[in-house]
């Protein structure tokens, strides 16, 4: 009944930490005490691209690059303009930045979207595009191409451990969507404890940097149990503006 979903491996990992919009470094909100940030702001890598970026010889950034004031080494993108680079070579940089407050409910199930980023993303390596088309598991990407990044609470008010699918669809501009390997959605088939929350960031290939975005729509999974049996209902969808 889970739907398996790719995460990022290294070539999206850096730059593309949450922490809010404007100039603020990390982001404080956390549902509950309980709560568990699974994400720890950022997208988690596979384990063989984990072992891959370990073995990796870092790529050289150029001197040009690093004088310029946009750039950031430590890939905390904050403001538009900022541009990181990640280990494989590829150039990240942020084109957009919403702080976010957009909820969702089914009777048990509550998410909340608390921010979102536009990327664009230039593989400057081959190894860089390998990992990319690794991670989303699509052939052909085009270089440069843009991502979105979200940022996503998930509560759990029943008094019972449940199980979610997390995304279960994307929509660009109220007509195009994202195929399910163009996602990589780490809150699939994770557990959320009772009454406790968790949160999670997802990426999305949009495609080339030439599309224009005005509107994403967000539609996220119900909640079941260990048997697969439904708890909740699928909320409605989410639709963010550009």
């Amino acid at each position: 009944m889970l739907r398996k979903r790719f995460m990022l491996t290294a070539i999206l990992a850096a730059g593309l930490i949450l922490t809010g919009c404007g100039g603020q470094a990390k982001s404080s909100d956390r549902s509950s005490s309980n709560s568990q940030n699974s994400s720890s702001q950022q997208v988690k890598a596979p384990e063989k691209s984990a072992s891959n970026q370990t073995n990796m010889k870092p790529y050289s950034v150029p001197n040009t690059e690093k004088h310029n004031r946009r750039y950031q080494k430590s890939g905390l993108l904050t403001l538009p303009g900022q541009f990181a680079y990640d280990q494989a070579g590829t150039k990240l940089t942020l084109f957009q930045n919403k702080r976010l407050n957009q909820q969702t409910t089914s009777p048990g199930i509550r998410y909340q979207i608390t921010a979102a980023k536009r990327f664009k993303n230039n593989a400057k390596t081959k190894r860089a595009m390998q990992m990319a088309q690794q991670a989303f598991n699509i052939g052909q990407i085009p270089n440069p191409y843009q991502t979105l990044q979200i940022k996503f609470t998930v509560k759990n008010t029943t008094s019972h451990a449940v199980k979610i699918d997390g995304i279960q669809k994307i929509s660009l501009n109220g007509s195009r969507t994202v195929a399910s390997n163009g996602i990589s959605d780490p809150s699939a088939g994770q557990l959320i404890q009772k009454r406790s929350a968790r949160t999670f960031s997802a990426m999305i290939l949009v495609g080339p940097t030439s599309f224009k975005i005005h509107q994403l729509d967000v539609k996220f999974s119900g909640s079941f149990n260990d048997s697969g049996q439904p708890v909740s209902q699928a909320p409605t969808a989410i639709t963010i503006k550009f």
